[in-house]
Parts: C-alpha cells; structure tokens; sequence
C-alpha cells in the first residue's frame, strides 16, 4: 500500500515502512553489487554508526504528476538507538522500546511496537538507511563520479530485484572521501519523486534524554491510538 502524501516524509527517511512491501527476497548477483560502490557505501556506514549522538537538518521535496513540487523541512535527531524525526506536519520518534507518531493536525498519537528484520535489526530504524545496501531485495552499483562546490561525489543507484515493486529505484548521493550522504532519491512507478536533501551533520553533541521519551501530559488534548498488541 503506498503512503499517504502526507505521512510520506518520515516514512521515507525511516525507509522500512513501506519501500518494498511483501518483496520476495532474492539474493543479487556478484556483478550486479558493484565493488566500488560497496567500499563507499560500507564507509558511510561506519561513519555515521559512529556517532554517539546525532542532529541532521533536512529537506523534503515530493513531486507528483500534475501537482507540482511540495517542499517540508525537518530535523532528525539520534542518540545511541533513540531517534526523533521532526517535519512539518508530523513528529516520529522512538525511546528504543516503542515508535510514536505525533499528528498535530489530528491531535492524534500513534504508539506502536518496533518489529524486528528478518536479520533481527530493528527495521523501523533510521539506520536502516545506512544499512540499505544490505538488503538482499536490492541491488547497487555505481553510477558515476562528479565533482561539485570542490568534492568528488558518488552517485550510487538501488534497484530491487522484484520488477513489480512499487518503486522502480533509488539514487543516493554522497562524498566519496568522508562518505557523507548529500541527497537520497526515491523514484515511484506511479512518476511520483521523492528527494531528501540532507544539511551539515551535528555529531557527538548533547542532547538530553526527554527528547526521545514519551510523555502523555506533553500532548494535552491529543487521543491517544495505542497499536501494541
């Protein structure tokens, strides 16, 4: 099921919502996991697991068909496994225990559990982006290198292995020196695009712990949608 226009921007950045529904997992061929663009990939990987905390200003940009461009800002934030992704219309955080989505237009909080991966990994994470080349239903490889503003940038395209998918592939752009990602773009079969620009990492930063627990009294008036079984 596509996501909503609305709930799209925290669902994308969390990923494993709903990239690939119900894919049928098929291990991609050798030729097809492009080596330079694994070495890339496993350096930005380290670089920001390497983090103890983490603050990343970003931009969402949503084009459909005969709609034009919407634009949302956000600021995503992680300390150890807690993370928070705020964006305009919505706020998505997790204490490690749970995922809470905050809608202020509805006045509604959603509580669910976090499912485990296949892998045991925890597939509402934002690391699952960092870990997206380990997905057994995507392949990867190189598309090319550029030079932009002084730095040598990597285009690196995803494509998943099941032809029906919903999306037809993924384009992320990062620093081949520091593995810095820049920009991450989905491409939906319906022509719909989906583009995060990401700003200047915070890393290592104090944050404090409020910032990632749930509070009921911090939602005064808010119905509260508890989803856990």
């Amino acid at each position: 099921m596509m996501p909503s226009s609305r709930s799209f921007p925290a669902i994308l950045f969390l990923l494993s919502f709903n990239a690939f529904p119900l894919l049928q997992a098929q291990v991609a061929t050798k030729a097809e996991q492009d080596t330079r663009a694994r070495a890339s990939l496993d350096m930005m990987r380290k670089r920001y697991e390497g983090f103890t905390t983490l603050e990343i200003p970003l931009r969402m940009d949503t084009e459909i068909p005969g709609q034009g461009v919407e634009v949302r800002k956000g600021l995503f934030q992680r300390k150890g496994i807690r993370y928070r992704l705020v964006m305009d219309s919505q706020t998505v955080f997790s204490d490690g225990k749970a995922l809470y989505v905050v809608l202020p237009e509805d006045k509604e909080v959603q509580i669910d559990a976090l499912p485990l991966g296949s892998e045991g990994e925890d597939e509402l994470s934002p690391e699952a982006l960092f870990r997206i080349y380990r997905r057994k239903d995507l392949s990867y490889y190189l598309l090319e290198e550029f030079s932009e503003k002084g730095r040598m940038l990597q285009r690196i395209g995803f494509k998943p292995t099941d032809r029906n998918a919903e999306y037809t592939k993924m384009e992320m752009v990062l620093d081949r020196k520091t593995g810095e990602v820049l920009t991450f773009k989905v491409f939906s079969r319906d022509g719909s695009r989906y583009t995060v620009t990401f700003g200047a990492t915070r890393a290592n930063q104090p944050l404090p712990d409020g910032l990632f627990q749930w509070r009921k009294s911090d939602y005064p008036g808010y119905h509260v949608e508890d989803l856990r079984s």
